[in-house]
């Protein structure tokens, strides 16, 4: 390979890298955001063994949680409330199936429902099976 040719292709490596990244972590895909066919690999849901039997997860791990205070097929929970519970994002390909729905946020991101309620992760979740989020404040509550 010339010189040039090398250059081009390092070039071309390098812009497809930067193309993945974005300082919105709502635009980044995380281990949070599961495309349809990630979700039907397993029924249409996952499952993990936690301290309070088995709960609902993402299909990265997460333990799912839904708030009462949102609306049915509506989210609730934007700004400091959506760092500290993170929505489960659906990709572009994602499409509704079974109990799992898929709701638009304000910002017209599509995010995961389940039985219509959004499905949220708790940020301080470390491991697969925490549930450490389980009813704080009396409104958060597991997906089981």
């Amino acid at each position: 390979m010339t010189h040039l040719k090398m250059a081009a292709l390092s070039g071309l490596i390098m812009l497809a890298g930067l193309a993945g990244c974005s300082s919105n972590a709502y635009h980044a895909k995380s281990v949070d955001q599961s495309s349809d066919t990630e979700y039907r690999q397993h029924g249409g849901s996952y499952m993990a063994d936690s301290s309070i039997g088995p709960v609902m997860t993402t299909p990265g791990g997460r333990t799912v949680y839904t708030f009462d205070n949102d609306q049915p097929r509506q989210s609730n929970c934007y700004d400091a409330c959506a760092k500290h519970w993170p929505p489960v994002m659906a990709d572009g390909y994602a499409q509704e199936y079974g109990r799992m729905s898929l709701i638009y946020r304000a910002n017209g991101q599509r995010q995961w429902a389940y039985d219509g309620d959004p499905l949220y992760t708790y940020a301080e979740d470390g491991m697969q099976g925490d549930v450490k989020g389980d009813d704080v404040g009396s409104v958060w509550h597991v997906v089981r």
